[in-house]
């Protein structure tokens, strides 16, 4: 494996409770960090590392590993 993407993506936000998943004209936000990340080609593998099942089936959705 070359070099690998991390997105960290925590679902303990105490501000804006679920910000990394709030929709945004259509798509969770950290769809649209997967978007750049895969659009970028410079990632052999993107990664979300998380410690929420919700956030990880919308990461695998958006086409990042978990």
């Amino acid at each position: 494996m070359g070099l690998v993407g991390l997105i960290p993506c925590r679902s303990q936000s105490k501000r804006i409770p679920d910000k990394n998943i709030y929709p945004l004209v259509g798509h969770p936000l950290i769809a649209y960090t997967i978007f750049a990340a895969k659009d970028s080609e410079v990632f052999d593998a993107i990664i979300v590392s998380t410690d929420s099942e919700k956030y990880a089936k919308i990461a695998k959705r958006y086409g990042a590993e978990v």
